[in-house]
């Protein structure tokens, strides 16, 4: 049994309340003012709000990519030849304790190799080189320490420039206080 616009009806017993929805249809009855303000409200829909939104968001990523970096005070890890080294540095009781640990990123059964550091701690005159057999297997990190007396109270940044099978680095990381 067909119903007007060639549709039928969706329950066939009597008494039962019938609702066809067809969204299409219904949007085709809406006047065109209507009809622009629905496509507005999309999300999508790029209009001047939201491609303003989108393009604050965009900035404020980049600009936290680029510069977090440089205001975190350089990198104070390095992969390097199959090696790991990352540098970390407190100050406490006076002094500045000062550690470069070496690490094998694989098993690596050559014989060993040397790392050679160069540790300081920036705008002093303080410097001490360190040499060292470079870690052969994964579970066995190198650790190379070094101690300076504290100057000041100024904030300071440990510096090391390291030299792993001709491969050179360096890696600076703020001191923190303990």
């Amino acid at each position: 049994m067909a119903s007007k616009n060639g549709r039928t009806p969706e329950s066939y017993e009597p008494g039962d309340l019938n609702f066809h929805y067809n969204r299409e249809e219904r949007e085709a009855m809406l006047s065109e003012d209507t009809r622009r303000v629905l496509r507005k409200t999309k999300f999508f829909s790029m209009n001047r709000r939201n491609m303003i939104i989108l393009a604050d968001i965009a900035v404020i990523v980049l600009f936290t990519m680029i510069f977090a970096p440089i205001a975190m005070g350089g990198r104070s890890t390095a992969r390097m030849d199959g090696f790991r080294a990352s540098l970390k540095a407190y100050e406490y009781d006076g002094s500045v304790l000062i550690s470069l640990k070496i690490e094998a990123r694989e098993d690596n059964p050559q014989e060993a190799g040397l790392v050679t550091a160069k540790i300081s701690i920036e705008g002093t005159d303080m410097s001490e080189e360190v040499v060292d057999l470079l870690p052969s297997a994964v579970d066995t990190p190198r650790h190379l320490r070094v101690e300076f007396p504290s100057e000041n109270d100024e904030k300071k940044k440990a510096l090391v420039d390291m030299e792993i099978n001709g491969v050179k680095r360096t890696l600076s990381a703020g001191v923190k206080s303990e």
